[in-house]
């Protein structure tokens, strides 16, 4: 049985007796050896730090030092979208180059074209106007020429041959005097005939640098001492050689005229032949 003695001895143990040993002296080395431990335990990994030794806080990033995630990736990102606008730059200005030189190449075409069209135009603008030039000499060549064919001056017919020499070749002279000369020509001095001839159109056929044809439409009024006669559109056939710069004549041919009206002035009926 456990007496109130026994639950005092166990509540209040017994004090160490008055004999116990004291504490053993610490040496010089000892207290060494036991300074080192604990380091020499830290360094081997063995030993645990002292739960109330504070955890060391993380170092803030210097200029130097990694980068959070999130700041590389989103470098990263502006690095990739620095890339593909300069990339999209690149392309911009590559296409801005092929128009501008498809536009250069258009213009310097279109300008080629329209040089040849107006080079082109004003060969064809000469030709034509050369052209023109010649007729107009053929034209005026040929008129002056029936004028002074069926035009004349029985006081003068010596000098309308010259004038009709001067503007004929070949042997047109010879056709002349056979046709004006001779009998006609002491017929028209008999009748003390003038002729007055008006040219009324020139058709110019064929013309080169160095012939022509040409159709003259000529009206003519011949007055006598007894009669008075009009002949209307007689038409000449009139062939041209260029001699020495000179259209002149060289072959007359009378096709026949539209009309003849012949009034005789001694009181005789009028005569009109179609």
């Amino acid at each position: 049985m456990t007496t109130s003695q026994d639950l005092t001895d166990q509540a209040h143990p017994a004090a160490p007796p008055e004999d116990t040993a004291p504490p053993a002296a610490t040496t010089p080395e000892a207290t060494a050896a036991e300074d080192a431990a604990p380091e020499d335990a830290v360094r081997s990994g063995d030993a645990t730090p002292p739960p109330d030794a504070a955890a060391p806080e993380t170092a803030a990033p210097g200029p130097d030092g990694p980068k959070p995630p999130a700041t590389q990736a989103e470098e990263a990102g502006e690095a990739e979208a620095g890339r593909l606008r300069g990339a999209a730059g690149v392309r911009r200005a590559k296409v801005l180059g092929a128009l501008a030189a498809m536009l250069v190449t258009a213009l310097a075409a279109t300008a080629v074209l329209q040089w040849m069209a107006a080079a082109r135009a004003q060969d064809a603008g000469a030709r034509l106007e050369s052209e023109r030039a010649l007729r107009l000499e053929v034209s005026g060549a040929a008129a002056a020429f029936s004028r002074a064919l069926l035009g004349y001056d029985y006081r003068s017919l010596q000098s309308s041959r010259s004038a009709l020499a001067a503007q004929a070749t070949g042997d047109f002279l010879a056709t002349y005097d056979a046709a004006f000369g001779g009998a006609m020509a002491q017929v028209i001095v008999k009748l003390k005939a003038t002729a007055q001839a008006t040219v009324r159109e020139v058709y110019v056929a064929d013309v080169d640098e160095a012939t022509a044809r040409a159709i003259v439409v000529v009206d003519q009024q011949v007055n006598t001492s007894e009669a008075i006669r009009s002949v209307k559109d007689s038409h000449l056939k009139i062939s041209l050689v260029k001699e020495k710069g000179t259209w002149k004549i060289h072959d007359v041919t009378v096709l026949g005229a539209a009309s003849e009206d012949q009034y005789n002035l001694n009181g005789d009926d009028e005569k009109k032949k179609d």
